[in-house]
């Protein structure tokens, strides 16, 4: 991914001042800058309220990933509103700032050296249902979507019961499941193109099996408009408490897992492999390194078994697509992101 930044005002002091915080103690300190190793980052310009935004410096990106890996980001903000993650990204392009934006923190594993720029959290979380519409920011949890769609009896996001992180991240990467995905029911996304807010169709953002154009820039989800249909109650509950209980079968609650690592596979006659099937057959269950290694119940998840590294996490990734090509001839293509330093430290 590409590059950010950050800036505010804080509760208190005059304009330029920006308030720190800590995840592990009190306010850092406030300042007009931050130096990092590529530039200083200015407070000066951001005209935002401090519960717009929230700046960390030197803080853990593990706490913001389902893995639970990942060292110290330069700087980490919260954004909470679109303008604050309009002007955090301004700041960031005429600086020439690094950064790396994060939802939910599922598909994405962070090198243990951390993050040598910015992290941004999205934390627009808004929710708005209009007749059979919904609109929800790109910071807004999956799973409150799914069941504020349910609570109206609106039909079309069943499929994604317990499918973990946020709207923006669903978006982004076409999530979905059970022959359904978000690209499916969506009918308007708000994107930050660079430093300016355009609305776009989904026909704009061609979205495919797993991929969508904003998985090949850096242009940030906002917001999101699904278009559902009324549905019955009592049907709905039905189809997501199937779906939930097949899910139930190969993910255990409460493991540190950045859902399916690698992505099915479509041959050229257009037929999709389970991935999870091919890495099963392969004896990949039994791979281990260190306090890593493949779920007991679903061969296509990692697990942080308690103080994993982002370097375990990858051999045992490298070791699972090796076992397929050697025994299939096909090659399995990353599902997860993988930030780390450097970048080819990364390759799997």
């Amino acid at each position: 991914m590409p590059i950010e930044k950050t800036t505010a005002r804080a509760a208190s002091g005059p304009p330029g001042m920006v308030l720190v915080r800590s995840d592990h103690g009190p306010i850092l300190g406030r300042r007009k800058g931050f130096d990092t190793k590529e530039t200083e980052l200015s407070f000066e310009t951001l005209a935002v309220a401090p519960q717009e935004l929230i700046l960390r410096k030197r803080a853990p990106i593990a706490p913001f990933t389902t893995l639970g890996i990942g060292g110290p980001a330069d700087v980490l903000a919260e954004v909470y509103t679109e303008k604050a993650l309009q002007q955090v990204v301004s700041e960031a392009v005429r600086s020439k700032t690094k950064w790396l934006l994060i939802g939910g923190g599922s598909n994405l594993l962070v090198g243990d050296t951390g993050y040598r720029g910015v992290v941004i959290v999205n934390k627009i979380e808004h929710l708005t249902v209009n007749g059979s519409r919904i609109v929800a920011g790109a910071g807004a949890d999956l799973g409150e979507l799914v069941e504020s769609a349910r609570e109206h009896s609106l039909s079309g996001l069943e499929f994604a019961i317990d499918i973990p992180g946020t709207v923006g991240g669903a978006v982004r990467g076409n999530a979905g499941a059970f022959g359904r995905a978000v690209g499916d029911i969506l009918t308007r996304i708000r994107v930050l193109e660079g430093t300016k807010l355009v609305d776009r169709t989904p026909a704009e953002l061609g979205f495919a099996y797993r991929h969508s154009k904003l998985k090949e820039n850096s242009d940030i989800v906002v917001e999101a408009e699904f278009a559902l249909q009324p549905g019955d109650r009592a049907e709905m509950d039905r189809i997501m408490g199937q779906h939930a209980a097949q899910r139930a079968r190969r993910q255990e609650k409460g493991l540190h897992t950045a859902g399916c690592f690698f992505k099915n596979p479509v041959l050229p006659d257009g037929t999709k492999i389970a991935a999870g099937q091919l890495l099963e057959s392969a004896g990949a269950k039994e791979i281990r390194d260190g306090g890593a290694g493949v779920h007991a119940f679903h061969a296509n998840y990692i697990v942080n078994k308690g103080g994993a590294t982002a370097h375990e996490i990858i051999r045992v990734a490298r070791e699972m697509k090796r076992r397929v090509e050697e025994a299939n001839g096909i090659t399995l293509e990353e599902e997860v992101m993988i930030v780390v330093d450097p970048p080819g430290a990364g390759a799997v």
